[in-house]
């Protein structure tokens, strides 16, 4: 039992606890609203037919007494059995009567399908607060509302609106969708994807995504997890969960869709313009070891590859990869595709090319991709080819590119046998190559060369040229990211405690935001810029390398700085309220000698401030930085995924060059220096056209001290630090914004 506050009385009310179990593995259940005018009921007994489950199913429906061959109850009271969940089949607006009886009859799960629910005004939304109130004040597992339903094949059960697919294999996938209609797509996914079980989640108004992945990390029979995601109800507990799956060896493959609102001040801050919402979508899940992928194709293509490492119980390692095609040209465009996607595709060792040359003493080119056809029969020179590339140790992938024969046409069967045999002689004693069979066109796969494919073990079979590159890169990533994460520990320390914590969406009050997220709308007009004198102070006293900055509030005050500094070049800056970038107003001056250049330019300075009509506090005095390469460094504060921290080629064409790399805050040394490795310009840091190769590690402990001061002060909502200027000597900031939230004191 879990207690809360009554906001009536103020007495403390004991939820009961929400027991997943009756909704994944109900001994009965009851569809309410059954009716011969309807096709319900007849999907539903058809699909635990197909499912071969042994769950009773009861018929409700007060106009009739019998229908589809079955007795009809009144109501729930009446059923010769307490149904352990409830399918209310009938117009969304009675979904809260429903619910009631259920709850008053001791069922333990609704299942609300039906459209038009979240589109329904004001009704629908009044509806969805009392069915939540029912649920949680009974223990009610709700699915949905405004959703599909579940079909599970490690119980058996089925609470399904619409046809379960009888050829879907039962396997290790737990599939689960925000969309009725991507729920229906896995569903219909064909024969090869084997699933453990498929969730239409809905509107989620008690359990949520969080809730289902929990359960399926939890089933041992469960070895992948594929998501289609609108939207996060609960963004630190997914990505904690994520972590535990990555730390499990369960891989999460996730379609995002949809934007956010994103809580930031572009023009304030260059850091979240350039961040933006959906780059920190990538760098959370990155974080947390999920693949992304752009759409259903690269989901499901994804699911097979990693269904298929499991069954064939082998990795893709580095994801080097050797392909062998049919065709001159698939192999060109295989090569092509790879600049894209990410494959590596190794030459061709010398070694290799020697043993394939004695095979095949005609062929004219080797490399990789290689196209062995007309060197000799394809029963020659298909395993010659793979013989080779299997021999060298160059290649942790072995690729047979060659499309489905269409309506198994006889001589194109006989081909694809040809080579898939050639695959999977040069592999079945090599567990250290994974075979995978690719198809550049989509389509249903040829059954004969199936039947092969399944009885070599299970070797994945991928349809599209791009889809599959894709699929083999990212597996490449998630396995080093596995080994990097079981080596570092998660991301973010709160990460194993939140992943522990089985607490429903329903239970969850208040916990639906990282608890480090950015504030809401009304917090974020009081958001207030520091000054640079005192965004300085804050950055410096966090262990960030920045300028040393005096203020001075008069051309005399001024001079009397520069005189103290000799000879040193100097930068004179405006210093006014609300004047956050000074360049785009001329309010900077720089490679200033002695106090009369000073003098000079600090009136020049405070003739410019007078004339914005801002209050003008005087000006900061700074020495120049030494000759360098500039970088922006940032933090933005995602509303959904907190602070992230990002490092990119910086100046006053920061957003116009656009090359920046992200990560989740708080960040690691290690983390800091990949990011600066993964820029597209970063070859310049290594002493390009004679320069001398920078400092990297005091840019990376300015990273890192960042995303220690973001993930310790929530209520800093942005920083930028633009231009960093980097050298053989080190890193320093010369500028600085921090953004704080309006309650917040310096």
């Amino acid at each position: 039992m879990i207690d809360t506050a009554d906001p009536s009385s103020g007495a403390p009310e004991a939820r009961p606890d929400i027991d997943l179990g009756p909704l994944f593995a109900p001994r009965s259940i009851a569809i309410v609203g059954a009716s011969p005018r309807s096709d319900l009921t007849p999907t539903i007994l058809n699909n635990l037919a197909v499912m071969g489950s042994a769950t009773r199913c009861h018929l409700v429906n007060p106009n009739y007494t019998e229908a589809w061959g079955r007795p009809c109850y009144p109501d729930l009271a009446s059923l010769p059995e307490i149904p352990d969940a409830v399918l209310a089949a009938v117009n969304p607006a009675r979904a809260t009567k429903v619910t009631q009886q259920a709850a008053d009859v001791g069922a333990r799960a609704v299942l609300i399908p039906g459209g038009g629910v979240v589109e329904g005004g004001e009704a629908a939304a009044r509806m969805q607060r009392d069915v939540r109130e029912i649920a949680l004040r009974h223990g009610l597992a709700i699915l949905g509302p405004n959703c599909m339903g579940m079909v599970d094949w490690t119980t058996s059960a089925a609470l399904y609106i619409g046809d379960v697919n009888p050829w879907l294999p039962r396997g290790g996938v737990a599939g689960i969708a925000q969309s009725g209609s991507v729920t229906d797509a896995f569903i219909h996914s064909g024969t090869r994807i084997g699933f453990s079980r498929i969730v239409g989640s809905g509107a989620e108004v008690v359990l949520d995504v969080c809730d289902y992945l929990a359960h399926s990390l939890d089933d041992p029979e469960t070895h992948t997890v594929i998501l289609f995601v609108e939207g996060f109800k609960r963004p630190e507990r997914f990505l904690a969960l994520a972590d535990r799956a990555l730390q499990l060896g369960k891989p999460i493959l996730a379609v995002k869709v949809g934007r956010s609102a994103q809580a930031q001040q572009a023009a304030v801050a260059h850091s979240g313009s350039i961040a933006g919402e959906d780059r920190v979508t990538d760098a959370a899940l990155a974080a947390a070891g999920v693949i992304r992928c752009a759409d259903l194709d690269e989901l499901l293509e994804a699911a097979e590859l990693h269904a298929g490492c499991r069954r064939m119980g082998r990795s893709v390692g580095r994801g080097r990869t050797g392909v062998v095609t049919v065709s001159t040209g698939e192999a060109s465009l295989i090569a092509d595709l790879a600049e894209e996607t990410g494959l590596d595709l190794p030459a061709v060792p010398d070694a290799a090319r020697a043993a394939i040359l004695r095979d095949l003493p005609t062929m004219g080119y080797i490399g990789n991709p290689i196209d062995p056809w007309g060197a000799a029969d394809e029963a020659i020179c298909y395993p010659a080819a793979f013989r080779g590339f299997a021999d060298s140790g160059a290649y942790d992938v072995l690729a047979i590119v060659h499309d489905f024969p269409y309506r198994s046409l006889p001589g194109e069967v006989g081909v694809a046998q040809t080579v898939t045999g050639a695959l999977i002689e040069a592999t079945t004693d090599r567990p250290d190559i994974l075979p995978v069979y690719i198809s550049l066109t989509s389509g249903e796969p040829t059954p004969e060369v199936k039947v092969m494919l399944d009885a070599a073990g299970g070797i994945p079979l991928l349809r599209g040229a791009r889809e599959a590159e894709v699929a083999i890169a990212r597996r490449a990533w998630w396995e080093r990211r596995r080994i990097d994460r079981l080596a570092s520990g998660p991301a973010r320390p709160t990460w194993p405690g939140l992943a522990d914590d089985r607490t429903r969406y329903g239970h969850d009050d208040g916990g639906e935001v990282a608890p480090d997220a950015a504030p809401d709308a009304d917090a974020e007009r009081g958001w207030r810029s520091l000054s640079e004198f005192d965004s300085l102070a804050l950055l410096r006293a966090a262990g960030v390398a920045v300028v040393d900055a005096e203020r001075a509030v008069d051309v005399d005050a001024a001079a009397a700085i520069a005189r103290r500094s000799g000879e040193r070049p100097l930068v004179a800056k405006l210093d006014a309220e609300g004047l956050d970038h000074k360049s785009d107003v001329g309010g900077v001056r720089v490679g200033l000698v002695g106090s009369a250049a000073v003098r000079d330019a600090v009136a020049g300075l405070l003739d410019v401030g007078r004339g914005l009509g801002s209050a003008v506090r005087g000006v900061l005095i700074e020495p120049m930085a030494d000759p360098g390469i500039e970088l922006i460094v940032g933090m933005t504060r995602d509303p959904l995924f907190g602070p992230a921290v990002l490092v990119g080629f910086g100046g006053i064409f920061a957003e116009v060059l656009d090359d920046a790399a992200i990560r989740l805050a708080p960040v690691s040394h290690t983390d800091a220096l990949a990011m600066l490795a993964s820029l597209r310009g970063a070859s310049l840091l290594g002493g390009a056209r004679g320069r001398p190769e920078i400092d990297r590690d005091s840019v990376a402990r300015l990273l890192v001290a960042l995303g220690r001061l973001a993930w310790e002060r929530p209520a800093i909502v942005a920083v930028d630090l633009n231009p960093v200027v980097v050298s053989a000597s080190g890193a320093l900031a010369v500028d600085a914004l921090v953004v704080l939230a309006g309650t917040d004191g310096d």
